[in-house]
């Protein structure tokens, strides 16, 4: 009986250290990135291609803005729905666009140079028209810069930005490949998923 007290008391203090870290990497990021989440009216292929040419007035609108932070990305959000209206207008759909910032859940996601682990990222959605389509997912800031090949790649000044601003195990979790930061990707992951499929029970 004392055995099985000490391992479940063990057990417990390894869930508590494990959450308490994945919650430290996830609040660092959360804290100093800003999401973009972008969702079509539908799947047809006139709404799937404006809703990349949303996606390519906004983030040039935001890489135009001088001293780009996260606070401005915010107070700008007026200004960024009415980016999406006008090329919706400037391309002949009748049906408008809503953004919106707040705290959203997100999947894991990978860039050419970062990977962010899946959880609850501060954001800017944009849903376009009835936002039944697919979507698609960004940073705003710090910035990431458009590839040639369409991929979404983070830029000098967004690296800098992250190592400036995010502590140096973080920063290392989301841009480094080795086994070590692999196994804390993981257990980050792992962690923020469970919460989140816990909250998402207590929601219903």
């Amino acid at each position: 009986m004392n055995k099985f007290i000490a391992a479940a008391a063990a057990a417990l203090a390894m869930t508590i250290i494990v959450s308490s870290y994945s919650d430290g990497v996830q609040a660092d990021l959360r804290d100093n990135i800003v999401r973009l989440h972008i969702i079509a009216d539908s799947d047809s292929g006139a709404d799937q291609s404006v809703k990349l040419k949303v996606r390519d007035a906004v983030l040039e609108e935001m890489r135009e803005m001088p001293d780009i932070s996260a606070e401005k990305v915010t107070e700008n959000l007026d200004k960024i729905e009415e980016t999406a209206n006008r090329v919706l207008r400037e391309n002949g759909f009748d049906y408008a666009a809503r953004a919106m910032y707040g705290k959203f859940p997100f999947p894991e996601k990978t860039y050419k140079s970062m990977t962010l682990p899946a959880g609850d990222y501060y954001g800017v959605r944009i849903v376009l028209g009835s936002g039944k389509g697919h979507n698609w997912w960004c940073v705003m800031y710090p910035p990431l810069c458009m590839s040639e090949d369409g991929d979404m790649t983070l830029s000098e000044e967004g690296a800098k930005m992250l190592r400036e601003t995010l502590n140096a195990d973080t920063y290392d979790i989301i841009t480094q490949k080795n086994n070590e930061v692999t196994v804390k990707f993981k257990i980050v992951e792992m962690a923020q998923e469970i919460k989140q499929k816990i909250t998402s029970k207590q929601g219903h």
